[in-house]
């Protein structure tokens, strides 16, 4: 798999990007004397250049500290409830595709009608009945994205389950939670792998659509969504205050997407490099 991954230059051009990307949100900060919430009005919507590379917001803070903290949050924001909702998915989904009966078909009926509902809609809701903060956010993604998850890890574990091995450990006598943990769940790894790459753009997308619309992170908090919608009203006339984390945003989606679709063709047996 890693001879594979070095060999597909997507992966390793994608891979590079969000390492670079993570390195520099997370080690960069404290290598930096500027404080993302520092105010000083004297430079307030002063031009990008000398100091401040990318200039400063309306009430004088600089803009790059502050993209890179939003960078910062915004990976965390994506990455936690992606995992937590990979995590909860995959316990649904293998739970239905080899029980079956009664709770497959409880946990589809389950999962079809979390999948009823616009998950914008229903993130929204969730941001307005628990107030805009960072658990909140991430209780709305977990919720907007498991029930896929689910579906398609039920149809993975149903696939592998009619495999004849797993068949004979069960003839055998060999209980389902050591079938689960020794022949389900490493068929099931590459899956999984691909899933959480696959649904960290939309966690990125959701976070900062959530926090644009006003009702996601909270000043003085700041992510990548939330810049952009204090920068809306002055997008004319200073572009560069939207322009920097919407880059950011297409940069880190784009890489994803990228890394999500080369890991699934490396990661499938058909595939030949």
């Amino acid at each position: 798999m890693i001879k594979a991954f070095f060999q597909n230059k997507v992966a390793v051009i994608s891979g590079a990007v969000i390492a670079i990307i993570f390195f520099v949100a997370f080690i960069a900060p404290f290598a930096m004397s500027a404080d993302p919430m520092r105010q000083d009005l004297t430079l307030r919507l002063c031009p990008p250049g000398g100091v401040h590379i990318l200039g400063c917001d309306e009430l004088g803070r600089d803009v790059l500290a502050r993209l890179l903290a939003g960078t910062r949050n915004s990976l965390l924001i994506a990455t936690l409830p992606t995992a937590l909702a990979v995590v909860i998915g995959a316990v649904l989904g293998i739970l239905g595709g080899f029980y079956g009966k009664t709770i497959d078909l409880f946990i589809t009926w389950f999962t079809d009608v979390t999948l009823s509902f616009p998950g914008m809609l229903l993130a929204m809701v969730i941001m307005y009945t628990f107030g805009g903060s960072f658990l909140s956010v991430l209780i709305a993604i977990v919720f907007m994205e498991f029930g896929s998850i689910a579906r398609i890890v039920r149809s993975v574990t149903v696939s592998i389950k009619e495999n004849e091995y797993i068949q004979a450990a069960e003839a055998m006598g060999v209980s389902k939670f050591f079938i689960i943990v020794k022949h389900i769940l490493p068929n099931l790894a590459p899956t999984l792998i691909v899933l959480f790459t696959l649904n960290m753009p939309n966690s990125i997308l959701s976070e900062s659509s959530l926090s644009f619309l006003g009702i996601g992170i909270q000043p003085p908090d700041v992510s990548l969504g939330l810049m952009v919608n204090q920068s809306k009203t002055l997008l004319f006339q200073m572009p560069w205050l939207a322009l920097s984390p919407s880059v950011m945003i297409m940069v880190l989606v784009m890489a994803f997407n990228y890394l999500g679709d080369a890991l699934r063709d490396i990661l499938d047996p058909k595939t030949k490099y």
